[in-house]
């Protein structure tokens, strides 16, 4: 469909036929009178003709100059073509997963789909890999924490590279303690700026707190300001003493502060099952709108304007360069 942007540009159609109705000017000149008419031809050697000539335009000028100034007019009118209109939907929600990468990530006591034992980390990542990529309508970023926390990917939504640098993770890469209240503060500072009102924060440990410089308490009351929903999911026995003892009590209040819900995995199966309850917590958003393809088309009345004079003016040169060379040819025949 095409439409003028500017339809109020088409007045300037009517300035030719208010100019025809205003009266012409005229100015006046005094004449020279000469009594000896003859005399004065011989002396200035000049041959009068029979009768006075008026230049008149031509039809293909008056044409021309019509062309052009219509073809001026719809470019003013600034002509649009407004292809089908299609709706755009975009992210409705930004996610970022903390992974715990301490030492004690490396016990092998999670069974994959054939009952072998496999290594904390390994099932975490895979599962989480296969999370990831169900959540089409998110922007995802990754960060990495043992003795201190690291951004490892920025939020996007490019799931290959996710898969390639969760892929790239393992076990005393941040050292080998779990600084979860980090954790949460670089999380926290990479949502800074975030337009997006639903920010989630999938927090995945073994452990207890161990080196955090910051509280993690006292980060999760901040992320709670800050509108951040934080899933603490605890990998491995939760009934487990010692120094590979969990403080589920704490994990809980990170959740409760923050409006979130503290889950347990003890295998792959539990892992599945939890990210099927957040995925029922958290359902996938769309922020849409309609989006109308415009394509402006002002140039191509202009372009047939300047092709038009264009070919008019070499076509009155050529017929001008013929009649020149007509001429002389005549003029020897006439000799």
């Amino acid at each position: 469909m095409i439409r003028f942007d500017h339809p109020w540009m088409l007045l300037l159609l009517l300035l030719p036929v208010l100019m025809v109705f205003l009266p012409s000017h005229k100015t006046q000149v005094q004449a020279i009178k000469y009594s000896r008419f003859k005399k004065l031809l011989e002396l200035s050697g000049q041959h009068p003709s029979s009768a006075a000539v008026i230049l008149r335009r031509r039809v293909w000028q008056k044409t021309l100059a019509v062309l052009s100034y219509v073809s001026l007019v719809i470019a003013a009118c600034y002509p649009v073509y407004y292809g089908q209109p299609f709706t755009v939907e975009q992210s409705g929600r930004q996610m970022i997963a903390a992974v715990d990468l301490s030492g004690s990530m490396e016990a092998s006591d999670f069974e994959d789909d054939l009952g072998r034992n496999q290594r904390r980390v390994d099932v975490v990542k895979t599962i989480l890999d296969d999370f990831l990529k169900t959540r089409q309508s998110d922007r995802i970023a990754l960060v990495a924490f043992g003795d201190d926390a690291y951004l490892q990917a920025p939020f996007t939504s490019d799931y290959s590279l996710l898969s390639t640098l969760l892929n790239e993770m393992d076990v005393r890469m941040a050292g080998s303690g779990t600084a979860l209240g980090d954790a949460i503060g670089v999380a926290v500072n990479h949502f800074e700026g975030s337009k997006v009102e639903h920010k989630v924060l999938l927090l995945l440990t073994d452990g207890r707190d161990t080196s955090s410089r910051f509280s993690p308490l006292d980060a999760a009351r901040h992320a709670g300001e800050k509108h951040i929903t934080i899933y603490p999911i605890a990998i491995g026995n939760p009934e487990n003493v010692g120094e590979e003892a969990m403080d589920m009590e704490m994990l809980a209040e990170l959740a409760e502060l923050t409006g979130g819900q503290v889950f347990s995995a003890m295998n792959a199966d539990d892992m599945r099952r939890v990210y099927d309850e957040i995925d029922r917590l958290e359902p996938e958003l769309f922020s849409s709108h309609v989006v109308t393809p415009k394509t402006p088309l002002y140039f191509y009345p202009i372009i047939v304007c300047l092709t038009v004079v264009m070919l008019s003016l070499l076509l009155v040169m050529l017929v001008q360069w013929l009649r020149r060379r007509v001429r002389p040819s005549l003029e020897v025949i006439d000799e």
